[in-house]
């Protein structure tokens, strides 16, 4: 357990969880009064279920090249409204963000999504934006994302998993950039 890499500030009616540095085998709301999450850069996290079901997470700030290992990471925080992450992010895992509250989503540049259902079951979700040179090789990235109405795929993306917005019914919108290579199986079935 490395917890001395993770600090908890209190801000007046809100707590912030500080990680940078590696992080593995902790439970980061513990406690259960997590509102933000920030991880500095070059930081890698793995530790499954670390935030899942976290009640009153509603932001997660990411430094450039994280990389988030394990499944269920921040799954089920259903008042999480906010990621922004900066380039090279990385999910390797299953359902790291599945049954999260975000409305909108921005997936940034050079973006690696290596595992199954990693923002699934987001039924708020309206919006998700591709950004250039993105790779999701997992499948069902975001199946079951009843809400999902606009899909917008930068240029040189990688879709390679299979029915990555499988179950996506009010889905109408979906731009696709240039050099895009959709790889998998039932991309956008119903």
């Amino acid at each position: 357990k490395m917890t001395q890499n993770i600090k908890y500030r209190e801000l007046s009616n809100e707590t912030v969880v500080e990680i940078s540095g590696n992080v593995s085998g902790f439970c980061g709301c513990s406690r259960g009064v997590c509102n933000t999450v920030v991880v500095g850069p070059n930081t890698i996290i793995e530790a499954p279920y670390f935030f899942e079901e976290c009640p009153i997470l509603q932001e997660v700030l990411l430094g450039e090249n994280c990389s988030f290992r394990g499944d269920n990471i921040f799954a089920g925080c259903s008042s999480l409204k906010t990621l922004n992450a900066s380039n090279g992010f990385r999910l390797v895992g299953n359902a790291t963000f599945a049954r999260c509250g975000f409305q909108e989503l921005v997936i940034p540049k050079g973006t690696i999504i290596d595992g199954n259902y990693s923002f699934g079951n987001c039924k708020n979700i309206i919006s998700v934006i591709i950004e250039d040179g993105v790779v999701i090789s997992g499948d069902e990235t975001f199946k079951d994302c009843l809400g999902l109405i606009s899909v917008v795929i930068g240029n040189g993306v990688v879709i390679s998993g299979h029915d990555s917005f499988l179950n996506c019914p009010r889905l109408i919108i979906i731009h696709i950039g240039n050099d895009v290579q959709i790889q998998g199986n039932r991309t956008f079935a119903q």
